[in-house]
């Protein structure tokens, strides 16, 4: 949102759902994807790391930046980013990762951000601070 309120109306909408999905982005990877079983994701695990955020905001990236180099319509309507888009809506992805990793970061399991690489847990908050994912604090955040 701090991006969105920056700039024009369409590439904020923008921004809010870029910033949806990354933040949704590590559950559904390792909790919904098919990728599941074959890739033997376990919740919090390597899709929860630092380098899984890279990774897919890089696709992002990619594919936002291969949409700006074509002449991608869909009937009469033009669907190519700009290059402002691709720049902003991979940031916003990113920035939805980061807050999703924060947060999981509060609770009391933590992430491991360096997967694969590291299996050592991160916390943001002392250990009498912290909740259970579904207790208390979620309730009233």
């Amino acid at each position: 949102m701090p991006i969105a309120v920056a700039v024009e109306p369409g590439l904020a909408i923008g921004c809010a759902w870029w910033g949806m999905v990354g933040g949704g982005f590590p559950d559904w990877f390792d909790l919904r994807s098919d990728l599941r079983r074959p890739l033997r994701l376990r919740h919090r695990g390597a899709s929860h790391s630092v380098f899984a955020g890279i990774l897919a905001t890089a696709s992002i990236f990619w594919l936002l930046a291969t949409l700006n180099a074509t002449d991608f319509t869909f009937g009469e309507v033009a669907l190519t980013p700009s290059l402002d888009a691709v720049w902003l809506w991979s940031a916003t992805f990113a920035l939805g990762f980061a807050s999703h990793l924060i947060g999981d970061s509060c609770t009391r399991a933590g992430i491991r951000p360096l997967l694969p690489f590291s299996a050592a847990r991160f916390w943001v908050l002392p250990r009498g601070l912290r909740t259970r994912s579904d207790g208390f604090a979620d309730r009233i955040g």
